[in-house]
């Protein structure tokens, strides 16, 4: 299974583009507290993430009875997947390769949405018509992987009303939200937040991590949150013990005492390269798909991978998404000498003959 930050290989790799995290790297603070808690590693963690979900839930506004901490977004996809009992799921045509994976290890028949290249790869209201075939479980992301793009708010909020009326469990991958300034406003984690609201989507669940935001996927820390706090214990039984490491925790627990300007400043600069990046691909005759997250999806005719990996830059190829085909690339957006790097040597690949 191809993923980014395929490193590991014979070719050295000085800049890696394949991996879409905060490009002001893991926060000082974080670091700072895990080596001031190395002794803590004599200990074994608390398998309820007691602390740690206490704090999410200052961050997020839901209760931390309804919140579960997993080994990673993958680990608690995978454990949704048992613990839900689902047998036919559907997923969209490209998204993240980790969706397919779960239902493939559980035997679930795949339904696919495929995404329409003349529709920039969005979503549109033709999804409502495979939500018909009443999936046990619906799994999206907003932003999407490896596009880019939000789902229209309005939308999303009648896939949720869909599913909760046909007993679908629907399940939004939030974990490149925190790159976009209006987080709060967009975030489906908002239904399930004690309110007048709250009854409204029983089956909604929403996914996020700790990988994009604070750039650290080396550490992996995920959660999940429910509206109700019996779905959350029950995925947590299929979880292994001790599922979310000690340094896990403490550094979870670092980042969220992050402050503000640390995020603001990250957006700012993803906003500001995002612009200079897509205009030099768009001037080099790549097509370049509306998005807003840290990364930038786009097709290009002329063989990017190989000669860069020549130069010591890895970029994300993404042929092996279902949907896609040879010519379609995904690239973070980095600092702004980085990405000067890169752009220089996609300008030097494109001029040659």
């Amino acid at each position: 299974m191809l993923h980014g930050g395929e490193i590991y290989n014979s070719i050295e790799v000085r800049y890696d583009f394949s991996v879409n995290i905060n490009p002001l790297g893991i926060p000082e603070n974080v670091l700072r507290s895990l080596r001031e808690n190395l002794s803590l590693l004599t200990q074994y963690p608390d398998q309820e993430c007691r602390e740690l979900r206490l704090a999410l839930e200052k961050h997020t506004g839901v209760p931390a009875s309804q919140i579960l901490c997993g080994n990673g977004a993958s680990e608690l996809i995978e454990a949704a997947v048992r613990g839900l009992h689902v047998q036919k799921i559907l997923l969209t045509a490209p998204s993240f390769s980790g969706y397919r994976h779960a239902a493939e290890s559980h035997g679930c028949q795949i339904l696919y949405h495929g995404l329409r290249r003349e529709d920039n790869f969005a979503l549109t209201d033709r999804y409502l018509e495979d939500l018909v075939q009443k999936p046990d479980l619906a799994i999206l992301c907003s932003p999407s992987n490896p596009i880019g793009n939000r789902i229209a708010p309005d939308l999303l909020v009648r896939i949720a009303e869909t599913c909760e009326k046909q007993g679908t469990w629907l399940m939004v991958d939030e974990c490149f939200l925190g790159f976009l300034a209006d987080e709060d406003r967009r975030t489906m984690r908002r239904f399930l937040v004690p309110s007048e609201a709250f009854q409204r989507f029983q089956r909604l669940l929403v996914l996020d991590a700790f990988t994009k935001r604070f750039a650290m996927p080396g550490i992996r820390l995920g959660y999940l949150m429910a509206a109700n706090p019996d779905i959350p214990a029950m995925i947590h039984a299929q979880q292994p013990e001790w599922s979310v490491s000690i340094p896990a925790q403490i550094a979870g627990l670092a980042a969220l005492e992050t402050g503000m300007e640390y995020m603001d400043k990250a957006r700012t600069l993803v906003v500001s390269e995002r612009k200079k990046m897509t205009a030099a691909l768009e001037k080099s005759g790549c097509r370049v798909f509306p998005g807003e997250a840290n990364f930038i999806f786009f097709f290009c005719e002329k063989e990017l991978y190989e000669p860069l990996l020549q130069k010591g830059i890895l970029i994300r190829r993404c042929d092996n998404y279902p949907g896609l085909e040879q010519g379609y690339y995904r690239i973070a957006v980095l600092r702004p000498e980085e990405n000067d790097i890169l752009l220089e040597a996609l300008a030097e690949i494109m001029a040659a003959r």
